[in-house]
């Protein structure tokens, strides 16, 4: 699905648009100057995802770089499909993961506690994935008039990264689960998910300046999108809890 001239929501669960996957997060393609690079690609359809890419009139051969906002597998599980299709395509993920999922670490990225509990498919296991570029906070990619910085933001989880566009026309903000639509956080009970640090990234995101937000589920906002990392910062900077997506 087109959302602007250089971007695409290609993928999506029952938690979002419900074009892909069930279990799918949000999927993004965003065109530039010199190729395609998509964030995140989703649980377990990368069939579907690369057909609604050609559906949108883009080319998976297009596709240079795989940008992984966190490991967990409602955006990361398919990475090994993904690669699999996309062989020539550069795996970019936070340093703190990259061995997880090289390793398929099911543990790590708490995938053997939510199959446990009934929230992924019985028999889904994760499978290793090449991990090409080690991203660091800071680290960028630019193409044309596009300038993509990766921001580490734990707090939903460890090794969690946010992408900020610099574009000339707003800005945009690709946050994972960082953040949501209405100010919203994720918070879970799992081992690396800090209410501490997600209000430490909080105020680190609501410094920047962008026009959209694109986050991992629900709802995206194509204007104005400052305004719910805004409320979100704004309710943890009076010792308050954001709302929480679940």
């Amino acid at each position: 699905m087109r959302v602007s001239d250089s971007l695409f929501l290609v993928g999506g669960g029952d938690a979002g648009i419900g074009i892909s996957g069930a279990l799918d997060a949000n999927v993004y393609a965003l065109s530039t100057d010199a190729g395609i690079w998509l964030i995140d690609v989703g649980f377990d359809s990368a069939d579907r995802i690369l057909n609604n890419l050609r559906g949108d009139g883009l080319d998976p051969a297009d596709i240079t770089h795989i940008l992984v906002t966190h490991a967990h597998a409602d955006h990361a599980g398919a990475l090994a499909q993904m690669r699999r299709l996309l062989p020539h395509v550069l795996v970019a993920a936070a340093h703190d993961t990259a061995n997880d999922i090289r390793s398929a670490d099911e543990a790590a990225n708490s995938l053997a506690w939510a199959r446990d509990l009934g929230y992924y498919p019985g028999d889904f296991s994760l499978e290793p994935c090449a991990v090409d570029i080690e991203v660091r906070d800071g680290w960028q990619l630019a193409a044309g008039d596009i300038t993509l910085t990766a921001l580490e933001t734990p707090g939903h989880c460890h090794g969690h990264l946010c992408f900020h566009i610099d574009d000339g026309a707003g800005g945009m903000l690709f946050s994972g689960d960082q953040v949501f639509a209405g100010g919203m956080i994720l918070m879970q009970n799992i081992p690396d998910c800090s209410l501490q640090a997600c209000a430490a990234s909080m105020s680190k995101l609501v410094a920047l300046e962008f026009e959209a937000l694109l986050p991992g589920h629900s709802l995206i906002s194509m204007s104005r999108g400052r305004r719910h990392v805004e409320a979100a910062a704004d309710t943890f900077n009076r010792i308050g809890l954001p709302r929480n997506l679940i």
